[in-house]
């Protein structure tokens, strides 16, 4: 079933659930994983979906020189640099600094491998926001008042984003892998290839209705705002596609969820969804599912629950859960092009345990990305015009992410280019299989 109604009110309803869909957009491969590679007894072991229910693609983008319409090289340094703004939030206590990592990689190949950018080189002009709006709108203006920064990409900024876009107010394109606020894809100027909150919750009812056939869904969730918030969206969403949810809230400071699982009716469900995005809250889900010896899949927001704090916390190893993505999932090495990441990123510089951290995957691919529509925009002669007409016509498949891009696909969320999820299987360690293909969230209007 594909109402149209399984999302009714999600952009409304899904402002405060930010911190759920940054875990989601963020679960490539982990932050940072590096677990044993053996199971734990601590950790869930679900049943897989049966197996016509778990086709996937392999291939994805591998040849760097054709995706970005480069050519093999190095680009020649005595020509004047082509600049490209790089927005990231690092530096304070809530930080992605491995994002500005995989963007200043993938210049250093564009530049080494790639021949720039019309044989030009590539440059990063970069400003970060620590923990203020008021840090968002100086690198707004340092941007707008650049007149070689030609666009501007955003790594992951939680704070400052929408002072960064009321400053530029579309006189430059921005370019964003994942989107954190609902508002970004109805702002002028703005494009998003991997997703945002709207096509996260409508990937996830899509995963559980139209593959795993659930009828019944557990979901537990901490009592906070931003929780509460994004169970009543997925609850709302799993309803109006005729699955009977049954949700409980538990107080963030409990650390054991063996009663919140069971008046969820975690053993009986035909899967199981913990709204969980912090390493204690990981922890106690999964020592709850395994006392209760849940068997029905369990099925993750995002990473935050795939990190070393969880297997430490768990004896070992992390959940053997499923994780939701919107893109391609680097631990997973058996796809051809997070192969070719892995081996390609090397040879830039960047190391193998900040290759594994998602934020410098979709670095690494929005930088690509930009690059592509640089050189078919006009390279050096780039403007505005030429560029957004790229960001505007491109089609995908998406370096990393999905295969389908259509802007304006959404009426009212004209900037949602990309928006399709898949799922990945934890299958024990740094081990992940795909357990889904592509999908396409339903609902979003």
């Amino acid at each position: 079933m594909r109402s149209g109604t399984r999302l009714k009110g999600v952009t409304a309803g899904i402002a405060v659930a930010s911190a759920l869909v940054l875990a989601a957009c963020s679960s490539g491969g982990g932050s940072s994983q590096s677990t044993s590679p053996s199971a734990s007894s601590s950790s869930t072991s679900s049943e897989s979906p049966s197996s016509s229910s778990t086709s996937t693609s392999q291939g994805g983008v591998t040849d760097l020189v054709a995706y970005t319409g480069g050519k093999a090289g190095a680009a020649d340094t005595t020509l004047a640099p082509v600049t490209i703004g790089w927005l990231n939030q690092q530096g304070g206590p809530l930080g992605f600094p491995a994002g500005t990592q995989g963007a200043e990689a993938a210049v250093s190949y564009i530049n080494s491998d790639l021949g720039g950018i019309g044989g030009h080189p590539l440059k990063l002009s970069t400003c970060f926001v620590v923990q203020s709006e008021q840090e968002g709108n100086a690198c707004g203006l340092k941007f707008a008042n650049d007149a070689n920064v030609k666009t501007v990409l955003y790594g992951t900024a939680i704070v400052g984003d929408q002072a960064v876009q009321s400053v530029i107010k579309g006189s430059k394109p921005i370019l964003m892998a994942n989107s954190i606020s609902p508002a970004d894809a109805a702002a002028p100027g703005v494009y998003i290839y991997n997703g945002s909150p709207a096509s996260i919750f409508g990937g996830l009812t899509t995963y559980l209705v139209d593959v795993l056939k659930a009828k019944t869904v557990a979901m537990i969730y901490p009592q906070d705002a931003q929780s509460t918030a994004g169970a009543s969206v997925l609850k709302g969403a799993l309803s109006a596609s005729g699955v009977t949810v049954t949700d409980v809230g538990f107080d963030p400071a409990t650390t054991n969820l063996t009663a919140a699982a069971t008046a969820a009716g975690a053993t009986t469900a035909d899967a199981v969804v913990p709204l969980v995005s912090i390493p204690p809250a990981c922890v106690a889900a999964a020592q709850a599912f395994q006392t209760l010896g849940v068997k029905a899949p369990v099925v993750s927001t995002g990473s935050f629950c795939f990190t070393p704090p969880v297997a430490k916390g768990l004896g070992g190893d992390t959940p053997l859960w499923y994780q939701l993505s919107t893109q391609a999932n680097v631990a997973d090495s058996s796809q051809p092009d997070v192969a070719a990441y892995i081996q390609e990123s090397a040879k830039a510089g960047l190391p193998a345990e900040v290759q594994g951290d998602s934020n410098a995957a979709l670095a690494w691919g929005l930088v690509m990305t930009a690059a592509k529509f640089l050189n078919g925009a006009g390279g050096s002669a780039a403007t505005t015009d030429t560029l957004t007409a790229q960001a505007k016509a491109f089609t995908g498949p998406m370096l990393l992410g999905g295969v389908k891009i259509a802007c304006g696909t959404y009426p009212t969320q004209a900037g949602l280019c990309g928006f399709q999820t898949r799922v990945f299987q934890h299958t024990g360690g740094n081990s992940f299989t795909a357990a889904s293909d592509w999908l396409d969230p339903t609902g979003i209007k």
